[in-house]
């Protein structure tokens, strides 16, 4: 499938507004198709535009004796300070670079163009992708995960309280009784026993 260069370039500055150059290079640092977008300032004018193309394919090539290791390189991009270089290596003579500001989400930008490049290959890993997603949830619906019993720490023992023994209450010093003398004993009044009256003898006749 021929892929429309021009018409290409042109889409491609139309996905974010943060884009400002989408153009097909040659290894001689030609611009086939496409360029700025309208309106915008170029940082790099003239001979620079060509040199930075050079700097690209120049990139590209060293990998090249890598790549019965690592493999063909798909893209690259190159982060500076100011801008965003993007480049996608078409044929061993032609490269897509693309120019962006800083922050822009260059994984879609490489995705787009890869779709209209080889739209077959993408569909194909479109549908592997979603073959594989659902093999994924067919799988954990045949062997559910077994619910992780989260085990709990005991609950902290509050300490016991500490049962402060008291002292027992100070005995009050028992009042010391004074024995006293028992009372001094009351002489008992000596009863004198009188001698029984003397019976008065009959008078005694006195002779006279």
């Amino acid at each position: 499938m021929t892929v429309n260069y021009d018409e290409l370039t042109k889409q491609v500055l139309n996905i974010y507004p943060e884009i400002k150059f989408a153009g097909i290079v040659n290894v001689k640092g030609e611009i086939v198709a496409g360029g700025h977008k309208e309106n915008v300032e170029q940082i790099l004018e003239g001979d620079e535009v060509k040199m930075s193309i050079h700097y690209a394919i120049q990139k590209r090539d060293l990998y090249t004796n890598l790549a019965y290791k690592i493999g063909h390189e798909k893209s690259a991009i190159t982060e500076f300070e100011k801008v965003i270089l993007i480049s996608i290596p078409m044929n061993s003579n032609e490269l897509f670079l693309v120019r962006t500001d800083i922050g822009v989400n260059y994984s879609k930008i490489i995705e787009f163009i890869y779709s209209k490049i080889d739209p077959q290959k993408h569909i194909r890993d479109e549908i592997n992708l979603i073959q594989n997603e659902i093999e994924k949830l067919k799988n954990l619906k045949v062997s559910k995960p077994k619910r992780r019993v989260v085990k709990r720490k005991p609950a902290r023992k509050t300490a016991k309280r500490r049962v402060v023994k008291r002292k027992p209450a100070r005995k009050t010093a028992k009042r010391r009784g004074v024995k006293r003398k028992p009372a001094r004993k009351t002489a008992k009044r000596r009863v004198v026993k009188r001698k029984p009256a003397r019976s008065s003898k009959s008078k005694r006749k006195t002779r006279r």
